[in-house]
């Protein structure tokens, strides 16, 4: 499948040079969330199989965004990556199917935020509900199962949620020979 990943240059480089990339936790904002990577990798695991020897964390891309398939728009991202002058690419890649995890973007939003996923606001009233009243082992458990509903990306828009619309991608690596197009761009922030 095509998608699309934005990666900082030292990362392209490192593609251009090995021939691969392998996620390196210590280059991310994602040490602060490790519990619920952790629990991505695991059904990374589950549902796409094994990572390659010495491969921990996931490689992220874009499969859809705003509703529409199509590579991220660089008028945009370029204030949403790094600092001022940073140097990103946007990879237009394919990865085959059955090594790809598509989970809903705004879902795992609400994971990252420790929270519990559901389609309406009475869902969440009763899903908070029993929750609260869990004992800490079996709140987890409820809550890694209730986690799962990320993976539903068919389309759904009421008053409380909207699915299906941004599709995040999950992948163990990214070799070279995938990676079709690429195009760099500065960062434009001036905030870290």
């Amino acid at each position: 499948m095509i998608l699309w990943t934005i990666q900082p240059e030292d990362v392209y480089q490192e593609i251009q040079d090995t021939g691969v990339y392998h996620c390196d936790i210590s280059r991310g904002a994602m040490r602060e969330l490790l519990p619920e990577y952790d629990w991505l990798v695991e059904q990374m695991k589950k549902r796409i199989g094994l990572p390659p020897e010495g491969v921990t964390y996931p490689v992220w891309a874009w499969y859809q965004w705003e509703g529409k398939r199509k590579k991220p728009d660089l008028r945009r991202e370029r204030w949403e990556c790094g600092l001022r002058g940073d140097i990103y690419y946007r990879l237009t890649i394919e990865i085959p199917d059955e090594q790809v995890l598509l989970s809903d973007f705004d879902m795992w939003s609400i994971i990252l935020l420790h929270g519990l996923l559901s389609t309406t606001e009475a869902e969440n009233t009763q899903l908070e509900k029993r929750y609260n009243a869990l004992a800490p082992e079996e709140q987890k458990s409820m809550r890694d199962k209730n986690w799962e509903g990320v993976f539903d990306i068919s389309p759904l828009h009421n008053e409380w949620m909207t699915r299906g619309e941004s599709i995040q991608a999950t992948f163990w690596e990214l070799r070279r020979e995938q990676i079709k197009g690429a195009r760099s761009f500065k960062a434009m922030s001036v905030y870290p």
